[in-house]
C-alpha cells in the first residue's frame, strides 16, 4: 500500500471518529481528486450511512464508489449522457472487490445483525473500501 492511500486511510479514521459516517470518511479523502469541496462532499453521502439509513443497503464506505465513480467518468453532457457504462462498470468492479474480500456488500450482514458473527467492522470496511478506490478508480493518476 502506497504512502498517499495510508495516509488516506488515516484521515478516513480521523473523519469517522469525529461523527462522519461511512460514506462521508471515504468518499471526502478523494476530494483532491474529484474537485468537490469537502462540505459538498459531505452533503452529497450523507444519507449514503448506516447501509443507506437502514442497514438494509450496501454499505457506505464502499458505497461512496459509486459517487467517486460518477464524478471521475462522467462526462456531463446532460443532453446526452455517454459514459454511463464506464462510471457503472468502474463502481461494479469496486463493489466487486470488496465482496470477494469481506463475503458481502450489505450493512447488517458485514456488522453480523441476524447472524451475531461481523464479517467485518466499520472501520476495517473504510480501510478497504479507501484501498480499493484508491487502486480501482484513482491508482493510475
Amino acid at each position: 500500500m502506497s504512502d498517499t492511500t495510508s495516509k488516506r486511510v488515516e484521515e478516513a479514521f480521523n473523519k469517522h471518529a469525529k461523527g462522519y459516517n461511512c460514506a462521508q470518511a471515504v468518499s471526502c479523502v478523494f476530494c483532491d481528486k474529484t474537485g468537490i469541496d469537502e462540505e459538498t462532499m459531505f452533503r452529497f453521502t450523507e444519507g449514503m450511512g448506516l447501509g443507506m439509513g437502514c442497514m438494509e443497503g450496501t454499505c457506505g464506505a464502499i458505497g461512496a464508489a459509486a459517487i467517486l465513480s460518477g464524478l471521475k467518468n462522467s462526462s456531463a453532457r446532460l443532453q446526452r449522457p455517454d459514459s454511463k457504462r464506464i462510471s457503472y462498470e468502474a463502481s461494479k468492479k469496486c463493489l466487486s472487490d470488496f465482496k470477494e474480500q469481506n463475503g458481502s456488500v450489505v450493512c447488517k450482514d458485514l456488522k453480523g445483525v441476524e447472524t451475531g458473527k461481523p464479517l467485518r467492522s466499520c472501520d476495517n470496511c473504510i480501510a478497504d473500501a479507501v484501498r480499493i478506490i484508491d487502486r480501482e478508480l484513482f491508482g493510475d493518476e
